[in-house]
């Protein structure tokens, strides 16, 4: 009798550095796929993980687009064969430009991805708004000026409090909160000078809404929806419009209806994930759509949605069961964010803000040399700097708000990965801050 051999299953996961990229390096290598991790840098938590069988280095995506292209292209071709199914899972914003060119890896890697249009729909404030609007889906009051002059005249008009946008980013980037007219028109011209945004490129501006932000997150079989949960950040960072610290699963069927309805309209493909504003009586707005995995990917997989290797089985056998697990009652946490809130509330718990950056500004010079030293002595001028007791009641209650709740990255049979907390402290010491936009690269929407 002839034996049959089972065909080996490889994913190849990009952005290793994403803390949702090794939340998918554990998802699959729990079940047996052999994960191979890349990112630009080698300093990357799902380099480190024992999941990852094998990782390398790629030309920066968002400079060098068809470099970048090629090496994933030379990846793929090195980890392929007859008898193995292979999948290339792009993690972040360079899932776009992967699905821009499919052709690429055509009978070398297996893809789920959305079309490189309905990314840019989805991905893109000011078409997504419109789009909402003919479709009669719930959105705050949007306006995307088409000059400057327009914007200058016209503000004084819109309803405060309101948020600035970037029409195409991520983490926080380019978001503001505003309270009056001249607030307003400082971001947007900041936005433009910085970004050097044309008249089709400037910022919109969106209504603030009453209620608390909820993330809907989706898998879509071409179209039919097969899988939806959702989570509530309970603590983000930089406060009030960051990444989540602090997670916890909830029940949001009348939200995820609305969610699944726009990517059913799209004809989605893959996965998704949607924001959400909701006041828990009235009915929700969408807010916007993220077009690839999300930030809190680990509190999907904790909950029991193993989104990762959903999108594998969709990728290898072009389709896929509706999938409903059993919720689990969880919170998830990250410990570096939550570190960074941290030293946020403790520079802004009524301290001398000058001393205390004076005292990041010597470590960060200090460091490099002798690092022992330096964090001694960072302490020290801390002490002189705050009082002891308002600096601890600051950071003791955003770690208060953390117990309980089950750590993302660190895990007893995977510990290694704890080293990518090393990413974000050595863009604090190149760059004297950490802020979203140092953490997470661009993500303008672009075929290259």
């Amino acid at each position: 009798m002839k034996k049959h051999h089972k065909r080996k299953e490889k994913c190849i996961l990009t952005f290793a550095r994403g803390w949702n990229s090794l939340a998918a390096a554990r998802c699959l290598g729990e079940k047996g796929v052999e994960v191979i991790t890349g990112d630009n840098n080698y300093l990357a938590a799902g380099n480190f993980s024992k999941h990852s069988k094998h990782f390398f280095v790629y030309p920066d995506p968002e400079k060098k687009p068809q470099k970048y292209l090629d090496k994933l292209v030379k990846m793929a071709k090195k980890h392929s064969s007859h008898n193995t199914d292979l999948v290339l899972m792009p993690l972040h914003t360079d899932s776009f430009l992967v699905a821009a060119n499919k052709e690429r890896f055509e009978g070398i890697a297996k893809l789920a991805l959305p079309s490189f249009d309905q990314i840019k729909m989805a991905g893109n404030k000011a078409l997504l708004a419109e789009f909402c609007r003919q479709h009669e889906i719930l959105i705050p009051k949007t306006w995307q000026p088409k000059s400057r002059d327009e914007f200058h005249r016209d503000i004084i008009n819109f309803e405060f409090p309101a948020f600035i946008k970037l029409q195409e980013s991520n983490a926080a980037i380019g978001l503001k909160k505003v309270n009056t007219p001249n607030e307003a028109i400082a971001f947007f011209e900041h936005c433009v000078e910085r970004y050097k945004l044309t008249p089709e490129e400037y910022p919109i501006i969106q209504q603030a809404v009453d209620g608390e932000d909820y993330c809907s997150t989706f898998l879509l079989d071409n179209g039919v929806p097969k899988a939806s949960m959702t989570y509530h950040n309970i603590l983000d960072f930089p406060r009030k419009s960051g990444m989540g610290v602090l997670r916890e699963t909830v029940d949001a069927t009348e939200i995820e209806m609305i969610g699944a309805r726009l990517l059913t309209l799209l004809n989605w493909h893959g996965v998704a994930e949607i924001d959400f504003r909701w006041d828990g009586k009235n009915k929700p707005y969408l807010i916007e759509v993220n077009p690839r995995f999300w930030g809190g990917l680990g509190q999907s997989i904790a909950s029991g949605w193993d989104y990762p290797y959903m999108l594998f089985k969709l990728a290898v056998n072009g389709t896929i069961d509706a999938i409903a697990p059993q919720p689990k009652d969880i919170r998830t946490f990250n410990p570096c964010l939550t570190v960074l809130l941290a030293a946020q509330e403790f520079i802004e718990a009524k301290h001398p803000r000058k001393e205390v950056e004076n005292a990041f500004h010597k470590l960060r010079h200090q460091f490099k040399h002798n690092q022992v030293a330096a964090l001694r002595k960072f302490v020290g001028r801390l002490a002189h700097a705050a009082n002891p007791a308002d600096r601890f009641i600051a950071v003791e209650k955003v770690l208060k708000e953390n117990r309980g709740a089950v750590d993302e990255i660190f895990k007893w049979k995977d510990p290694l990965p704890l080293l990518g907390l090393l990413y974000p402290v050595a863009v604090f010491l190149k760059h004297g801050k950490v802020s979203a936009e140092l953490l997470a690269s661009k993500s303008k929407i672009e075929k290259n």
